[in-house]
């Protein structure tokens, strides 16, 4: 009996799994400098023609060449190496987090974050402030707790209800919503920004991709999203038909009322899930659409598996994600965390990276900026292809004048 207790004890203590993160840090290479001498650029510039690569990457932290910067950044990601980045005290910040509100993103934006201010050897304190919902009298509770302290940053995952709320309050700390753009609310706060994505942006883009003489059709579910993104695109375009699915999961029937979907371009607003059941039934009752077109809702990796090449061959799917730093990027994924087709988690570290940019001195890790307090977004498009997302050209609008309405212009 001993022998059998022990042996579950054992077993415990080797496949259980703890929800507290080990006080004890990851490995890290730091090089040395054990020369005295100051190096300017014409020196950095002639040790790497040496090829004396660890001299030039002691040497030159406080360059402001960008060019050497870059090349900095490029041989710190190649051999792995960390060097202290923070140029300031420690970051104090909080994330308010309505747990019955945003649910799974809790953890994935709070992880996302903290993986990334590790990555950057930052020292920083991170609070967590917890509330129910989004009532006015949950988020003014959280607002008054962010007013008691000196936090640097708050980082507030709402929905547009929420975000309302915070922008008609005075707030004197930098309140930062990742999962919204501006355009979702009316803000005129100062202290709050922005990092969503703009699904109106990536809308107009797909839209000219659209035929003359084909069917418009938008394809949704009764959920809140699904639903704006098909009201944007009647905004954008004439929409002669609106198919909205059930929770059945079997569409055959549906799909089979409408005849004129061989020569249509149809908007695809529902979650990964929903649109790779809708896609293969589509082929299984023999349809062929023009195109296919969807935002960042099915920019997963998920649909590629869910779905057959012949089901999506007519896909493209537009993304505002960026080229995050290979190196950063693989850090966040220990922790299991994404950044690569999770926008939301994008959003949060990127808007974290820009935020805190100034208090940095090594390159950051995206481009994307603020303006007008909303991280601005390039749209960018995708074929669905077989085994990956393909990047497809930018289309030209139609409101470009061609050389002939030119030259007549000119005459």
């Amino acid at each position: 009996m001993r022998k059998l207790i022990l042996a579950v004890l054992i077993y415990t203590a080797l496949f259980s799994q703890s929800q507290l993160l080990s006080p004890i840090p990851l490995p890290s290479n730091t090089i040395i400098d054990l020369d005295p001498q100051i190096y300017d650029d014409d020196a950095l510039y002639e040790a790497l023609e040496k090829g004396e690569i660890f001299t030039f990457l002691a040497k030159s932290f406080g360059t402001k060449n960008p060019e050497l910067r870059q090349l900095r950044q490029n041989y710190m990601a190649l051999f792995s190496l960390k060097s202290k980045i923070f140029g300031g005290g420690a970051l104090h910040v909080a994330f308010i987090i309505p747990y019955k509100i945003i649910g799974k993103y809790a953890a994935s934006t709070t992880n996302s974050a903290l993986a990334f201010l590790l990555t950057r050897g930052v020292p920083f304190k991170m609070d967590t402030i917890v509330i129910e919902d989004e009532s006015d009298a949950s988020l003014f509770s959280a607002i008054e707790q962010v007013e008691q302290n000196s936090f640097d940053l708050v980082v507030a995952p709402l929905t547009p209800k929420g975000a309302q709320f915070c922008c008609d309050q005075a707030i004197h700390t930098r309140l930062y919503i990742p999962t919204l753009h501006k355009n979702r609310v009316v803000c005129q706060n100062d202290m709050v920004y922005f990092g969503g994505i703009d699904y109106e942006s990536q809308i107009e883009t797909l839209s000219l991709l659209t035929e003359k003489n084909t069917t418009k059709i938008t394809v949704s579910d009764q959920s809140s999203v699904s639903q704006m993104l098909s009201q944007l695109v009647a905004m954008h375009i004439d929409v002669e038909r609106q198919i909205v699915l059930t929770k059945s999961g079997y569409y055959k029937n549906l799909i089979e009322r409408y005849d004129d979907l061989n020569q249509s371009d149809i908007f695809l607003n529902t979650p990964v899930v929903k649109s790779s059941l809708f896609l293969s039934q589509l082929t299984l009752a023999d349809f062929k659409p023009e195109h296919v077109l969807s935002t960042q809702i099915n920019y997963s990796p998920l649909l590629l598996t869910l779905t057959q090449y012949h089901d999506r061959d007519t896909m493209v799917i537009a993304s505002s994600i960026g080229e995050a730093d290979p190196v950063v990027t693989e850090e966040i994924a220990l922790v299991d965390q994404d950044i690569r087709f999770n926008w939301i988690n994008y959003a949060t570290v990127v808007g974290l990276d820009a935020i805190f940019a100034n208090r940095m001195t090594e390159p950051r890790i995206a481009n994307e900026n603020f303006q007008n307090n909303s991280l601005n977004y390039d749209t960018r498009l995708y074929d669905a292809g077989l085994f990956r997302f393909v990047p497809r050209p930018l289309p030209e609008s139609e409101m470009e004048i061609d050389e002939e309405s030119l030259s007549i212009l000119e005459e």
